[in-house]
């Protein structure tokens, strides 16, 4: 054998050798990566017993990594999450669960108790229904479904339906007395018939066998029902009860000072406050709620004069107590000195928790100043070093969801949730971001935690309902707003929403009932609410006559001032009476000639009346002695654009831009313009600068993205406008439909694009442009006869004598889709 031979035969042995080493490897690898994640499941379930969360969260992270289908690590993770109260992360891992596994009944049971607590029930009914397919022997599942079907007769006003669904709770709870979901209906039928002794009686009967974390809400609903049997002792009984219950929840102690102010007890708020605030004590939180209080109650001279005092007493948090002292002072106006005293305090400070937290503080003064630089600087100083600190979560997420950066802001949200999961700010927040992101069922789920976890506080009730009305859901968010306002009765802004829910329901005994209520708070707010209720229930019943009546008598009401002769001289105006118009407005202007609103509700009656150029004169005086009034402006724009003077009215926007360069209104109208003439690229620019004034927005986004993804074709551009779009995916405005389909269909995804394009085109039939998107969408679809039809429905649509830039592609399209097949046979 030669030695090239013998060389050979060596290498082919080592490569034999070589791939059998490695097939070998190749399989210990995938034996060990089972291996691994198993080893770390029961690391993680150790550490659970020894009561070691968080680690063993870790070690259940690690699992996924190495194998995503590890059922009972998926099932403890979502349990162990569900139970610290972290509802969104807990339902994302049970809907993962059940993706893998559809036939797991824990899964499934827990989803539909979890969108049951949000009010979900698009999902407490999928979810509900698949846990019935598994197992429909299980009574928790049943009391559910029931509940369910309660609560839809109740939606749909079906009585039958829904006496018929209380009843079968009751025999539900016979042989199963800890099912809350029956409760729930037992106790809704009993406050919906105002029958309060029962639903006290039910509530105190679920208290006694519901355990675990959905006992919570029964606190609430107790503390409403007694706030209606008006029986106050049993009420400070239970609030101390939850004080005991929840030490460490700040949403019972908000709500204990909540009650006390509506029962005019401010004396025992600001005790109880006192109480609680320890200078001395690591947790400072107690002394900036003693501090917020004395601001709104008592003046903010009070509450820097308890700031000075503290400060003197020195001790361990007197740098946070200087820096809260700040906080008040920027708030008064002093932002520069404020600023100053922050920066004084931070000056070679040790790195510490307090330290983080007054640059937190100071980072939210710099961005209220304009400092936004600075202020990131400085948040990303604290994240870099505490990456769970939640006040520069907080702010971070803002920023991320203001630079349409949703994904960002979701995960970092998440991080803070994990640390605070029952922090109605961060859920807000996390609501927001959804929102951006176009998922409106997330939003609505996180505004109802948020209202859990802030004990059904004012300011994120009127939130969750404002979300609720915009999608239709007006039982639900009378609902939420009643539970706010059985324990704050006499809060206008939670009244006034009530009343225009019921506007919205058409449900006129109620309206009466709220401006009953308005009227016994006797304040001049509360008055003038009423009296706006009242005007909107006659003019919603078409009752002119009255409301005329009842706006003539309320204009002559001293207190009211100017607004209720504005609100007859419109009326007048709508019922076409101009004579009548201007003789009331002369009326009215005769006994105050310098009132602003008169005379420019005047010269909107001199226009309607033909007389322009009065009109215009009235105006122009008017810009001249307000010209920092956005409305004259513009009301004097519409005027010269109403009589077909484009001349006129662009000088008169220009004047008016110069004067007001940031105004949101007269930049619209300017974008407005610039299109009409086709400077696309100069309307985009206008866009551009009202996306950063306002990214909150909806119809600014819409118009941005729609003239960016219409007529540029750099992909950065169409990806800024998807960024931008992502809202408006799922929404039910035509004009919204169109812009995200189109964008949909231009970046491939088709389906989308006729999910949203097809309903785009019946909410506006008369619109070419619409249909072109459609028809350009059913051809990427290959739906060829349904695209030529809808090209053939841009060309009737069309202006002949003014034709857009897409006509010469539908023309060539129509003529392609109509031409026979290649290879058929032309017949006689």
């Amino acid at each position: 054998m030669t030695r090239m031979t013998k060389l050979a035969a060596t290498l082919k042995r080592l490569l034999l050798v070589t791939a059998l080493m490695l097939g070998v490897g190749l399989l210990s690898a995938c034996e060990s990566a089972e291996e691994r994640a198993e080893k770390h499941f029961q690391t993680g379930m150790a550490l659970l017993e020894e009561g070691d969360v968080e680690r063993a969260l870790v070690e259940f992270r690690n699992v996924f990594k190495l194998n995503g289908q590890h059922k009972e690590a998926r099932l403890a993770y979502a349990r162990v999450e569900r139970e610290r109260g972290n509802v969104q992360e807990a339902y994302s891992q049970y809907l993962r669960l059940v993706e893998q596994y559809p036939d797991n009944l824990e899964g499934r049971r827990a989803l539909a108790q979890m969108a049951l607590r949000t009010g979900n029930w698009e999902e407490v009914e999928r979810h509900g229904k698949a846990a019935a397919e598994i197992d429909p022997d299980d009574t928790l599942v049943q009391s559910i479904n029931n509940t369910a079907a309660y609560f839809r007769a109740a939606r749909d006003r079906d009585a039958k339906g829904r006496a018929a669904g209380a009843e079968k709770a009751l025999v539900l709870l016979e042989d199963n007395p800890g099912l809350y979901s029956a409760w729930q209906v037992r106790i809704d039928d009993a406050i919906r018939a105002e029958d309060w002794t029962r639903a006290l009686t039910d509530i105190d009967a679920a208290f006694a066998n519901v355990e675990g974390g959905e006992r919570e809400s029964l606190y609430s609903l107790r503390l409403g029902v007694l706030q209606e049997l008006g029986d106050v002792a049993a009420i400070e009984a239970q609030l101390e009860e939850m004080l005991v219950e929840f030490p460490d929840d700040p949403g019972v102690k908000q709500l204990l000072v909540r009650v006390y102010v509506s029962q005019d007890k401010i004396d025992d708020a600001e005790a109880f406050l006192r109480s609680e605030a320890d200078p001395e004590a690591e947790d400072t939180a107690p002394v900036e709620q003693l501090l917020s209080f004395l601001e709104t109650f008592r003046g903010r001279e009070a509450a820097i004069g308890e700031l000075d005092m503290i400060i003197a007493g020195g001790g361990p948090n007197e740098p946070l107590f200087r820096a809260l002292r700040a906080k008040l002072n920027f708030n008064a106006g002093n932002e520069q000195d404020a600023i100053a005293e922050m920066e004084a305090i931070l000056e070679g400070a040790e790195r510490t928790q307090t330290t983080r937290q007054i640059e937190v503080d100071l980072a939210r003064m710099l961005f209220r100043s304009g400092n936004a630089v600075g202020a990131r600087a400085l948040v990303e100083q604290v994240l870099a070093e505490d990456r769970s600190n939640v006040g520069a979560i907080k702010l971070k997420a803002h920023w991320l969801i203001e630079d349409d950066k949703t994904g960002d802001a979701i995960i970092l949200l998440r991080t803070g949730l994990g640390q605070a999961p029952r922090d109605p700010e961060l859920l807000t927040l996390m609501a927001r971001a959804h929102e951006r992101d176009g998922n409106r069922r997330l939003m609505g789920e996180m505004l109802a935690l948020a209202v859990e976890a802030s004990r059904n506080a004012p300011d994120t009730s009127l939130r969750y309902a404002a979300h609720l009305v915009q999608e239709e859901s007006y039982l639900t968010a009378e609902g939420v707003l009643i539970d706010a306002l059985r324990l704050a009765p006499a809060n206008t802004d939670l009244l006034a929403a009530l009343g225009n829910v019921y506007i919205e329901m058409q449900d006129w005994g109620r309206i009466d009932s709220v401006v009953s209520s308005l009227e016994g708070i006797g304040s001049a707010e509360a008055n003038v609410i009423s009296k706006e209720l009242t005007a909107r229930r006659l003019a919603a019943q078409n009752r002119t006559e009255e409301l005329t009546d009842f706006l003539d008598e309320l204009s002559r009401d001293p207190e009211l001032g100017s607004g209720a002769g504005i609100a007859l001289i419109r009326t007048l105006l709508a019922r076409g009476d101009v004579e009548g118009a201007l003789t009331r407005v002369e009326s009215l202007l005769a006994d105050d000639p310098g009132n602003a609103g008169l005379r420019f509700v005047r010269a909107f009656a001199l226009s309607v009346d033909g007389q322009t150029e009065a009109a215009d004169e009235v105006y122009q005086n008017l810009n001249d002695e307000f010209p920092e009034n956005e409305q004259f402006w513009m009301a004097r724009y519409r005027l010269h654009t109403a009589e077909g003077n484009p001349d006129r009215a662009q000088k008169v926007l220009q004047d008016g831009l110069t004067r007001l360069p940031k105004s949101l209104n007269l930049q619209w109208a300017l974008a407005g313009e610039l299109q009409k003439v086709g400077d696309i690229e100069g309307a985009i620019a206008v866009y551009e600068q009202l996306y950063e004034q306002n990214s909150n927005s909806a119809v600014i986004a819409n118009n941005l993205a729609s003239l960016l993804s219409t007529h540029r074709d750099e992909p950065e551009a169409l990806e800024r406008a998807y960024l931008i779009a992502k809202r408006l995916r799922g929404s039910d405005v035509p004009q919204f439909q169109d812009t995200f389909g189109w964008i949909a269909h231009r970046m491939g995804d088709n389906d989308a694009a006729l999910n949203h394009l097809l309903p785009a085109s019946e909410g506006m039939p008369g619109d070419p442009a619409v249909r072109y998107h459609l028809a350009r969408t059913y051809a990427a679809l290959e739906q060829d006869a349904a695209a030529l039809e809808t090209y053939r429905k841009v060309i009737e649509l069309v202006d002949p004598a003014n034709p857009p830039e897409f006509m010469a592609e539908v023309e060539a399209e129509v003529a392609r889709l109509s031409a026979p097949a290649e290879g058929a046979t032309a017949t006689e």
